[in-house]
């Protein structure tokens, strides 16, 4: 009977203090995000900037390439297979360095936004702690909340607070530009 009664206890106790539950919408976080968005306009900006130098290279690539092709029928055989080695080689390196500058600025986009996500997870602990939620779940379009209260929704917060966060870093950013002695 004690432990029925300890049984009937704690179910009580356990059903008094509710947990409190709010959720995020990842993808409206992520495209609001002001840092999120310097991020993809700054990398948008890189790419264009290696595609320009890359085409360049690929441009003076292709004179080569014509040159050859307007100058072998007179060349000797083994000028056309020093040429044409030549030109397989240099075709080669240009490969690899479009390669390994898509492979730089994945990478560098990686990191970057790896450091906006903890800053995201940051913000979103402290609000949580800040206003007593016990769990915040994340969504994106169908996925995991299949239906919430938008009392519960809290992503215009976040997002707020976040953007807030960043408009302080720039002006500290602007103002650090301006006091800089010019040489």
């Amino acid at each position: 009977m004690k432990k029925l009664l300890l049984v009937v206890v704690a179910i009580v106790l356990v059903s008094c203090s509710q947990t409190k539950i709010a959720y995020i919408d990842v993808a409206d976080v992520m495209s609001e995000y002001k840092a999120m968005i310097a991020l993809e306009t700054e990398m948008t900006a890189k790419q264009q900037q290696v595609a320009g130098q890359l085409q360049a290279s690929q441009a003076a690539f292709q004179t080569k390439v014509q040159e050859y092709y307007k100058n072998a029928p007179s060349m000797s055989a083994s000028k056309k297979q020093t040429t044409e080695q030549a030109l397989q080689q240099e075709g080669q390196q240009l490969q690899g360095q479009q390669q390994q500058a898509s492979q730089m600025l994945e990478q560098e986009n990686i990191t970057k936004s790896e450091v906006l996500i903890k800053t995201i997870d940051s913000i979103v602990a402290d609000y949580s702690k800040s206003k007593g939620f016990g769990i915040v779940l994340g969504t994106q379009g169908n996925g995991t909340v299949m239906y919430g209260d938008d009392a519960l929704n809290i992503t215009s917060d976040v997002v707020a607070i976040l953007n807030a966060d960043f408009d302080a870093a720039e002006e500290v950013a602007a103002e650090v530009v301006e006091e800089t002695p010019a040489e």
